[in-house]
């Protein structure tokens, strides 16, 4: 998912690339969905519906370039009456770990996460409309850069 979209150029408001610098990969989090628990996903659709009503969103993008990982957060509620974005950018040589992993409950519940660890942090979404193919990309990226950074350190 290369593919700069209208969500992510809006998110990224405050981001400017640097010289030479490019998009390889983006992923969207979901801020409303945390689990597989039926009761949890049925909260968080009412309010995700809600928040949708009222002209908000609660955005989390994943963006790998060439140079460094970005954490992109973008949340408004009330028709932009308040926001909050927020940036943070990571170095590759500082990423240690990434991780992904699926849970299903009564057969048909699915929730599909994400996580990338660096020296300091460690950072875990939940993602939606990720198939286990799109589960299996992600690792295989985030594998190619660790590795890459092992060989150069």
């Amino acid at each position: 998912m290369t593919e700069v979209n209208g969500k992510l150029k809006k998110a990224m408001v405050d981001v400017e690339l640097l010289d030479g610098e490019e998009i390889a990969n983006t992923w969207q989090a979901d801020g409303f969905f945390l689990g597989t628990n039926p009761a949890a996903k049925a909260i968080a659709l009412f309010m995700a519906f809600l928040v949708k009503l009222t002209g908000g969103h609660i955005r989390i993008f994943l963006v790998l370039t060439n140079r460094r990982l970005l954490l992109v957060q973008s949340q408004a509620v009330w028709c932009g009456c308040q926001r909050v974005r927020g940036v943070n950018t990571i170095a590759l040589t500082s990423v240690k770990e990434a991780g992904i992993g699926k849970e299903t409950q009564w057969c048909c519940i699915n929730s599909r996460v994400i996580h990338v660890e660096s020296m300091t942090q460690r950072y875990s979404m939940i993602v939606r409309k990720f198939g286990d193919q799109d589960l299996r990309s992600f690792l295989s990226v985030m594998s190619q850069m660790i590795i890459a950074n092992s060989r150069t350190v």
